[in-house]
C-alpha cells in the first residue's frame, strides 16, 4: 500500500490552519484491488492544539508544538458547592464565574440551616471532573452519598436527550424552575436510584447501619476508590465510585471523629478530626495507623509539597504535619512525622487550601490570608471588604482563590497573586463547603495528570479506523509515566456529551467507531520523580465505504480463509496504516496478525 501523507511538522509549518478538518486529505492508495480513499487529520502544532481544551498541560516555549504537564499546579474549570442550609450542589463555571447547574441531595424541605435535615457538606472530585457529594443527615437517617456528572447523563426516559438542571436564561444564577425536583415516589423517606430524575446525577447510596452517625468526610483515593467517613460511628468506608456499595469497611478509627480528609500520592489518607487529633489511614491495606496529637485544635485539611496542612481555630493560621520529620525519619510510617506551626503572624482560620504554586491560604473568619510555602511569611492579606463566615476556600484551574461564605449565600473569588476580589457569585443557601471541590488536591497531589481534548470533524457519515499518537520524534514518555488515549464519537457536537469514551490503542486499526464528530481525551501523567510524557501529535484516520476493514485483506466484505493465507504469504513485509493485513498496526505483517485474524473470522472454520 502506497501513501502520499504531510505529517512531519516542517512539512507543515506553511499550511492553512484553518477547521480541523480541512488540515490534511490524505489518499491512500492500495496495492490491493480495490484503491481506497481515507481521511487523515494530524494535531501537531500550536494552533492546532489550541482548537482543542489543555487542561494542565501547555505548548509553552521552548517546547512549542508538542504538549506538556505544566510546572504550576492545576484542576478542572469546575466549583461544585454544597448548600448545606437548603440540599442542594452549586456548580460553578470558574472561567465565566457563573452557577450553570444546581442539583437537589434529597427531597426538598424548603429553606433551613446548616445543621439540620440532609445538609450535605463535603465533595471530592475524581479524574474526570465528577463531583461526590455526602448528605451529613442530622435528620437520624443513614449517611447518603450522590454521584454528580461532569458531563453526559443517563439517559433514563429514553428520550434521546439529557434532562438536567441549567441555567435557561442565562443570568448565572439558578431558580427553582431551573432545577429537576426530586420526589418521594414509594414516600419511605429515603432516596432511591429509581427516583433519580436528573439525569446527570449518576447514583444515590446509603452507607448501611449507619443511621445518627453523620457523613462528615469524603475524599478520593488514587486508584478512584471513594472514602467516607461516619463523624459519630468513628469509622471509614470505601465505596465503589461506580455505584456507591461498599467494599470495604467500617474501619474502626479509635480515637478519631472522621471530619474531613485527603489522600495523598503513596494512599495515605489523613482524617481531619474536629479536635487537635489527626487521623491516619492507609488505603492500600485498608488500616488505621492511628490518631495524632496534632498539639493545637484544627478544622479544614488539605495536602500538597509533600506535607499535610490544617486550618488553626486555635489561632496559629495553619497546622503543617510532615511524615518524614522526626526522628528517625523517614521510616515509612506516615504516622510518626511532625507537626509544626511556619505562619509569621497569628490568625483563627477553618478552611485552608494550596495553590498550584504550594502557596498555603487560610479563611480567618471575614478574610483571607496567603502564606508563603518556605517561610511561613504573609504573601498577602484581604483589605477589601468581609467575607462573612468563610468556611472553604479551593484554588481552581486558574490559581485564582474562592472562598465559600456561609452565611452569605455566596462565593468570592480572588486574584491568587495579589488577593484582590474578582467577582462574587450568589449560590444556595447557607454553602458549607470546604473539601476538595475542585479537585485540585485530588489532581496535584493523590494523582497527578493533565489532559487534552479535541473535537475533530471527519464530515458525514465518517468511520473512524485509528488513533495514533507520538508519531514524531518530538514524543517520549520517560519511563513509569504515561499516555492514556481516549476516543467517543457521535453525529453531533451535542451527541458527544453523551457518549462514552472508548480506549484507543496507538496505531491499531479497526477502530470502528462510527459518527461525524470524534472526541479525543489524552491524559498525560508524570512518573515518580516528576518527569512529563511529551504529546507531539495526535493522528485520526477515518475509513470511507469501500475500503477494507481489518484482516480483510481481499476486501470482499468478509473474513475468511482466503484473507489469512494472504496475510500468512505477507509476512515480514512493512505495513502503512490502514493495511488491513496489519492487525495490530506495529508497522509489519507477522503471524500474530494472521493467528488473530483468524480469531475474527465471518463463518465458521473461517469458510469463505
Amino acid at each position: 500500500m502506497a501513501k502520499l501523507i504531510l505529517s512531519a511538522k516542517q512539512d507543515r509549518e506553511s499550511c492553512d490552519h484553518g477547521a480541523i478538518r480541512n488540515w490534511i486529505a490524505v489518499g491512500l492508495l492500495s496495492l490491493l484491488p480495490t484503491a481506497v480513499f481515507a481521511l487523515e487529520f494530524n494535531v501537531t502544532l500550536d494552533a492546532e492544539f489550541d482548537t482543542g481544551t489543555l487542561n494542565g498541560v501547555n505548548h509553552d516555549a521552548p517546547n512549542n508544538d508538542q504538549l506538556q504537564l505544566n510546572t504550576t499546579g492545576s484542576t478542572f474549570p469546575v466549583l461544585w458547592v454544597a448548600n448545606a442550609g437548603e440540599d442542594t450542589v452549586s456548580r460553578i463555571d470558574t472561567d465565566a464565574d457563573c452557577e450553570v447547574a444546581r442539583y437537589e441531595t434529597w427531597f426538598s424541605s424548603g429553606i433551613h440551616g446548616a445543621w439540620n435535615g440532609p445538609a450535605p457538606s463535603r465533595t471530592a472530585v475524581d479524574g474526570e471532573g465528577n463531583v461526590f457529594v455526602a448528605n451529613r443527615h442530622f435528620d437520624n437517617r443513614p449517611v447518603s452519598v450522590l454521584k454528580i456528572l461532569s458531563e453526559g447523563g443517563i439517559d433514563r426516559n429514553g428520550n434521546g436527550v439529557i434532562d438536567t438542571s441549567a441555567d435557561a436564561n442565562g443570568d448565572c444564577q439558578i431558580t427553582p424552575d431551573e432545577m429537576i425536583p426530586l420526589v418521594d415516589g414509594n414516600a419511605n423517606g429515603i432516596l432511591e436510584d429509581a427516583e433519580l430524575a436528573d439525569e446527570r446525577v449518576a447514583w444515590v447510596e446509603q452507607i448501611p447501619n449507619t443511621t445518627g452517625q453523620l457523613g462528615r468526610s469524603l475524599c478520593i483515593a488514587g486508584d478512584g476508590n471513594l472514602w467516607a467517613g461516619t463523624y459519630n460511628g468513628h469509622a471509614y468506608y470505601e465505596l465503589n465510585p461506580d455505584n456507591g456499595s461498599v467494599l470495604t469497611g467500617p474501619i474502626a478509627t479509635p480515637g478519631l471523629n472522621p471530619y474531613g480528609c485527603v489522600v495523598d500520592g503513596d494512599g495515605i489518607l489523613y482524617s481531619a478530626g474536629l479536635s487537635n487529633v489527626m487521623g491516619v489511614l492507609d488505603t492500600n491495606t485498608n488500616t488505621f495507623l492511628g490518631a495524632l496529637n496534632a498539639g493545637s485544635f484544627f478544622y479544614g485539611i488539605t495536602a500538597g509539597n509533600g506535607k499535610i496542612y490544617g486550618g488553626s481555630s486555635s489561632n496559629l493560621s495553619y497546622l503543617q504535619f510532615d511524615p518524614n520529620v522526626g526522628v528517625g525519619e523517614p521510616d515509612g510510617n506516615p504516622a510518626t512525622g511532625t507537626f509544626s506551626t511556619p505562619a509569621s503572624v497569628s490568625l483563627y482560620s477553618l478552611g485552608v487550601g494550596i495553590d498550584g504554586n504550594g502557596q498555603i491560604t487560610v479563611g480567618q473568619g471575614s478574610s483571607l490570608t496567603k502564606f508563603d510555602r518556605d517561610t511561613g511569611a504573609v504573601v498577602w492579606t484581604t483589605t477589601s471588604g468581609s467575607y462573612g463566615d468563610v468556611r472553604g476556600i479551593v484554588t481552581d484551574s486558574n490559581n485564582n482563590t474562592w472562598a465559600i461564605s456561609r452565611d452569605r449565600n455566596a462565593v468570592y473569588k480572588f486574584d491568587g497573586a495579589t488577593g484582590n476580589l474578582l467577582t462574587t457569585v450568589p449560590v444556595g443557601n447557607e454553602p458549607y463547603t470546604y473539601s476538595d471541590a475542585t479537585g485540585f488536591a485530588f489532581r496535584n497531589t493523590t494523582d497527578p495528570f493533565g489532559v487534552f481534548t479535541v473535537i475533530i470533524d471527519g464530515a458525514a457519515g465518517a468511520v473512524w479506523d485509528s488513533v495514533s499518537w507520538n508519531t514524531e520524534p518530538e514524543g517520549s514518555i520517560p519511563t513509569g509515566a504515561s499516555i492514556v488515549v481516549e476516543a467517543r464519537v457521535a453525529d453531533s457536537l451535542a451527541g458527544l456529551g453523551g457518549a462514552t469514551y472508548a480506549p484507543a490503542t496507538n496505531g491499531m486499526t479497526g477502530l470502528a467507531l462510527a459518527g461525524q464528530f470524534i472526541q479525543i481525551r489524552s491524559t498525560l501523567r508524570p512518573n515518580s520523580a516528576g518527569e512529563s510524557p511529551v504529546l507531539s501529535n495526535l493522528l485520526a484516520i477515518t475509513v470511507e465505504e469501500g475500503e477494507p476493514m481489518a484482516c480483510d485483506a481481499d476486501n470482499n466484505g468478509q473474513i475468511d480463509r482466503n484473507d489469512i493465507a494472504l496475510i500468512s504469504a505477507a509476512r515480514g513485509q512493512s505495513a502503512l496504516p490502514g493495511d488491513p493485513r496489519d492487525l495490530d498496526g506495529n508497522g509489519i505483517i507477522t503471524v500474530n496478525d494472521a493467528r488473530g485474524c483468524a480469531l475474527q473470522c465471518t463463518n465458521a472454520r473461517c469458510a469463505p
